[in-house]
């Protein structure tokens, strides 16, 4: 890969190649890893439990777990709307997990809180990681980032 489609620095200083659909599916780091495939999962998984949890409360639950299902899915074929998605669309998992645990004037920790509780970590783990980690970058975002250019602006 070359260095010609190197940009400006983003706003933190780093510098990004961009590359090509072509080129990202013939390096090997263009491949899934064992957790993208696991996030994609989560997004599956919990967007399908969110399903059948929306099919019995509101629509607006069920609506949420059709889409994080289909983010998932999306994620799985390389999507990079569904990529997008999955940076914002799982928020909701921290605000509803917000909303109750500042509770109702009850004491006591209901298990859907915990359920929220659970997701709401995961979710800030798996945003970091899909906005900064070097593999969804280069695979979803089509860029990579250039050390060696931020080596130079150090020398000089």
């Amino acid at each position: 890969m070359s260095d010609t489609n190197l940009t400006q620095p983003d706003s933190f200083g780093r510098h990004w190649v961009y590359v090509t659909e072509a080129e990202i599916r013939s390096h090997k780091k263009g491949h899934f890893g064992t957790f993208i495939w696991l996030v994609c999962l989560w997004f599956i998984c919990v967007g399908g439990l969110e399903v059948i949890l929306g099919a019995n409360t509101t629509l607006v639950r069920l609506f949420f777990g059709a889409l994080l299902f289909f983010t998932g899915v999306g994620l799985c074929v390389r999507k990079r709307f569904a990529y997008l998605l999955a940076l914002f669309i799982p928020l909701v998992f921290i605000i509803r997990f917000f909303s109750t645990a500042a509770g109702y004037g009850t004491g006591s920790i209901s298990p859907s809180q915990y359920y929220d509780l659970c997701n709401a970590m995961i979710t800030i783990g798996v945003c970091f990681y899909l906005f900064e980690g070097d593999r969804p970058n280069f695979i979803f975002r089509r860029r990579y980032r250039s050390y060696r250019t931020e080596l130079e602006q150090e020398l000089r």
